[in-house]
């Protein structure tokens, strides 16, 4: 699904006027939430009534593409005059550059270390974890959200705390396209000024904590207005990108204009906290990856983080901050007692106050499991000082982020101290973990799923780190053509390239024939192009679930691709039947047969491993309803009963998995109906 088609199916909220009454937000939400506590004696003052807060996460946005970091001519000049007014944090840090992980550190104050999310598909937040809309929600705020793409969906668990949470519809997969389909900044905005407009009516209200996600700049790069490149531009792939990443990040930046000046003259802006961060950068070609996610390198790492709060001089802070540093400043400044939370970060009031305050003695740990949990290539972990960088990987790895800001030369020697201090520092970070992320749930396989159909198409294992040597693990820095391998398959698939794309993975499956996920992709998408394709995709999909039998989706494609063999064999039966060849037919008929019992068999595998599969259970349900017909035709009334409430189960479950506002719901709807009419006449009175 593009963007385009997405945006097109979300609901747009009406540009409201911003002061105008809306419907009773807070007094809906408020059985949910405890009275008001009053601030301690110890916490950082607070304006009474508490301030309003607007948090704004800038998905993939890089620091030094902003005016207020340097970038000349600027095309963020929204931004910018934020800036002005506002604390700017110069050395701002995500502790994984990848959006669900990042998030969940941001609203929980916890490194992944210690609540256990390290990757966008596989994990989510446990209901056990304290985010900070809890914790406002709880002290009295209304709180409210609006997020752009499926990898922040409720399922993975940040909406724990809000009183509403808007995401992008969830609808049954394609699984054609390797990038999160995503609601575009116009769409979000609006929804915000609806929100808020519901939020801020006139007379008195609670305080409020609205959360508004924006992914525009994320890949692939494709502004509405596309610049024009003329014949002596001169620009290589990589220039090309960075022109298409900024023209983005103009369009993101003069949305954020619109909703501004409704704040302001909702009168907001005297007695509110406005925080702009990004939960990670992108590489752009100043390191070995093109996006992010692979490596930890500064250009997805090093973030944008700008916070204004009225009575706050303007400023620029210096020391080094983690994006586990928001949640118990922000709720220091809300005037919030947090003493009874285990935050990893630290209440940076301190250098909000005064932005010259020298950096505390701390370490910033960072990581990325994402080549091992996606490609089985050693995984990253790392910390720095601000100076210094230490990274362990498969091999280790210093920097001097100052002196070497594209980390080209490895100053590690095994006997470097400042080395040995990161790496001390980190391990005990580590050893403190709060228990939180013991209990962390592996994410369901339907959910996986549909992040595998509306994103990335990871597949990945929830398995821990390995405690072999990571040194005899494959190092990701020389596995690049693998990596960018797969990029180059995601551009083919944005472009509609299927041979290309099919071209691309049979080399990359002999490049890595251990790895599970480019067989997984292989086979999924021989069928998903024609069952023409179904013995290659069978032997794909078999060989996938020989690594890794646990993949739900992969055993719903062999499903798929076994129907497509038993509809080949039920093709030659029928002819052979007209040419009156009795012992085809018959032959052809046992395969029919064998090959649907199989497909029957994969499709309850994957409902085995994952009961909520959305198209899983459609796709079995569609097949019960044929052995029922087939029944009922029969004479064999009751038995086709069972099999009748098989199928309205099947569809009840699948409804339930998509919610109410997917698209194309018309054909379940029909199944069900025609299942329950069965169902009625079986049960009708017998004259």
């Amino acid at each position: 699904m593009t963007r385009s088609t997405l945006g097109a199916l979300a609901k747009r909220a009406p540009l409201l006027a911003f002061v105008a009454a809306g419907a009773a937000w807070a007094a809906a939400a408020a059985p949910r939430r405890a009275p008001a506590q009053e601030p301690p004696p110890s916490a950082a003052p607070a304006a009474a009534p508490r301030p309003d807060v607007l948090l704004i996460t800038l998905d993939t946005t890089r620091r030094d593409f902003l005016g207020c970091y340097g970038r000349t001519p600027s095309p963020t000049p929204t931004l910018d005059a934020l800036a002005r007014d506002a604390v700017v944090f110069e050395d701002a840090l995500t502790p994984v550059p990848l959006t669900l992980p990042a998030h969940a550190t941001l609203f929980t104050g916890l490194q992944p270390y210690s609540h256990g999310i390290h990757d966008n598909s596989l994990y989510r937040l446990p209901d056990g974890a304290r985010t900070l809309a809890e914790s406002l929600r709880e002290a009295g705020y209304a709180t409210g959200a609006a997020v752009a793409s499926f990898v922040l969906d409720p399922v993975f668990g940040l909406a724990q705390g809000f009183d509403r949470y808007h995401s992008p519809p969830r609808g049954v997969s394609s699984n054609r396209s390797m990038h999160f389909t995503e609601l575009p900044a116009t769409t979000q905005v609006e929804r915000a000024l609806g929100d808020l407009a519901e939020l801020a009516r006139a007379g008195e209200r609670p305080p409020f904590f609205y959360w508004l996600h924006l992914f525009d700049v994320h890949a692939p790069y494709a502004p509405k207005t596309p610049p024009q490149f003329g014949a002596g531009a001169g620009l290589d792939r990589n220039g090309v990108i960075r022109v298409l990443y900024e023209a983005e990040l103009a369009e993101m930046d003069r949305e954020l204009a619109r909703l501004f000046a409704a704040w302001k003259r909702g009168g907001l802006d005297e007695r509110s906290i406005v925080i702009v961060c990004a939960d990670h950068g992108e590489s752009l070609g100043d390191g070995p990856e093109e996006t992010h996610g692979h490596f930890v390198h500064d250009s997805t790492l090093r973030i944008p983080l700008i916070w204004r709060e009225r009575g706050l001089p303007a400023g620029r802070v210096a020391a080094p901050v983690t994006l586990a540093d928001v949640a118990p400043t922000l709720l220091a400044r809300c005037g919030v007692d947090a003493r009874g939370e285990s935050h990893d970060g630290i209440d940076l009031s301190p250098w909000l106050v005064d932005p010259s305050l020298s950096a505390p003695d701390r370490v910033l740990p960072f990581e990325s499991w994402y080549v091992w949990l996606n490609y089985g290539f050693a995984p990253f972990e790392g910390a720095t000082n601000g100076t210094f960088k230490y990274v362990r990987s498969a091999r280790e790895a210093l920097h001097d982020r100052v002196a070497d800001p594209l980390e080209r030369t490895n100053l590690f020697t095994p006997d470097d101290p400042r080395a040995q201090g990161l790496r001390r520092r980190l391990a005990a970070a580590q050893q403190a973990a709060q228990p939180l992320a013991r209990d962390n749930p592996a994410l369901s396989e339907a959910d996986r799923a549909a992040l595998a159909a509306l994103g990335y198409a990871q597949g990945g294992s929830t398995a821990d780190l390995p405690e072999v040597d990571w040194s005899t693990l494959p190092d990701a820095h020389d596995k690049l053509d693998a990596i960018a391998g797969f990029d180059a398959l995601s551009a083919a698939l944005e472009r509609a390239d299927w041979e290309g794309a099919l071209t691309l993975l049979r080399e990359l499956v002999k490049r890595e024939p251990a790895s599970a996920l480019f067989h997984e992709q292989l086979g999924m998408m021989l069928i998903n192009l024609g069952p023409q394709n179904a013995d290659e995709s069978i032997a794909e999909l078999q060989r996938t679930l020989e690594l890794d039998p646990r993949r739900a989706r992969v055993w719903f494609a062999l499903a798929r691709a076994f129907e497509a063999k038993a509809a080949d064999a039920r093709h030659r039966k029928d002819e052979a039947r007209q040419r009156g060849k009795g012992r085809e037919a018959k032959r052809a008929g046992d395969e029919e047969r064998a090959f649907t019992a199989k497909s029957q068999h994969a499709a309850r595998e994957c409902l085995r491993l994952e009961g909520n599969y959305p198209d899983a259970l459609m796709f079995l349900g569609r097949m019960v309803m044929l052995d029922a017909e087939k029944a009922y035709a029969a004479g064999d009334k009751e038995g086709s009963r069972p099999l009748y409430q098989e199928v309205v189960a099947l569809v009840e479950r699948f409804f339930a998995s998509v919610g109410p506002e997917s698209p194309d719901t018309a054909p379940a709807v029909a199944v069900r109906e025609h299942a329950k009419k069965r169902l009625a006449e079986l049960d009708a009175p017998r004259r």
